[in-house]
């Protein structure tokens, strides 16, 4: 789910700026910017790259209890379903030649975000089941949090915004109980 979730907005994008910018290639991937051995990733240079940078449960739609029906005389129990934000880093990855390029691309992001601050399946047929509606919003963060990420990251600041994408769902469907449903009252005497 959480890859369909970023593939779907990575794709968006890249329609949009292709329209809005005039490009005839892609520009937007998903992509670490560092490989987990320290090495810089390959073919992300002079792109804007989408990077989860960390997922938080949703807690207000916890449930404890979830209970399925087929349409039949029984319910299913199963695992409840988790709710996810995922932290989104968007980075202009472009070297200083192309600096000012790097900074009107970042800037076309925003503005796209901006115009489309969430998606439901109805406007965009595209998004694959079970995605039904993701909502971005934009995320503040103070100097020396956002250094903290880059130096988590292992790598050297770009020009990048942070989103906070909800709500992911992850489900398990497997049945754990099965409950037989009431199909009518015992002991009932005709008047």
């Amino acid at each position: 789910m959480i890859s369909k979730a970023i593939g779907f907005l990575t794709e968006f994008l890249n329609r949009h700026l292709k329209l809005t910018c005039g490009l005839d290639h892609d520009i937007v991937v998903a992509s670490n910017l560092v490989n987990p051995d320290g090495s810089i990733t390959e073919n992300i240079q002079d792109k804007i790259v989408v990077s989860v940078i960390n997922m938080e449960q949703e807690t207000y739609m916890k449930s404890h209890n979830h209970y399925m029906t087929d349409g039949g005389d029984s319910f299913r129990k199963a695992a409840p379903p988790v709710h996810l934000n995922i932290h989104l880093l968007i980075s202009a990855n472009y070297n200083s030649k192309k600096y000012l390029e790097a900074l009107k691309m970042l800037s076309s992001v925003i503005t796209t975000l901006q115009s489309y601050p969430f998606f439901i399946k109805q406007e965009h047929p595209d998004m694959q089941d079970p995605l039904s509606k993701l909502t971005l919003e934009f995320m503040n963060l103070p100097v020396n949090e956002l250094s903290n990420i880059w130096n988590g990251i292992g790598t050297k600041y770009v020009p990048s915004i942070l989103y906070k994408m909800r709500i992911i769902t992850l489900e398990d469907t497997k049945m754990r109980k099965e409950i037989p449903g009431i199909t009518g009252l015992e002991g009932e005497t005709e008047s």
